[in-house]
């Protein structure tokens, strides 16, 4: 079943690009790619042209860090940059990943 959610999910993903709605369908794709994972490699026409979530390593440090639950100002002190650095960083991942919050970043990095 999982896999049957991973391809409905890239299917949404690619009617929602369609439809001029980046946003839902970046989220459309980071939820295919997550359920993707989970199916030890299976691939189907739709998920053949998914899109990973890339992030680049900051962004992945900053993620992790948020989805561990630190604050934007424990980011910062731990990283050694600005605490506008930090929210600049976490708006990027969330536009990248298509995820609204910390908790749903954090049920995405630990799947």
């Amino acid at each position: 079943m999982t896999l049957y959610a991973a391809e409905a999910s890239a299917r949404a993903a690619a009617a929602y690009r369609e439809a001029g709605l980046t946003r839902s369908a970046r989220a459309a794709e980071t939820r295919a790619w997550s359920l993707s994972r989970r199916c030890q490699g299976a691939r189907t026409p739709a998920l053949l042209g998914l899109e990973v979530p890339g992030l680049t390593p900051r962004q992945r440090e900053v993620a992790l860090l948020a989805a561990q639950g630190l604050t934007n100002r424990e980011i910062a002190a731990r990283l050694v940059v600005s605490i506008r650095t930090v929210a600049n960083t976490l708006y990027a991942v969330y536009e990248k990943t298509g995820v609204n919050d910390r908790a749903a970043l954090a049920a995405l990095l630990n799947d």
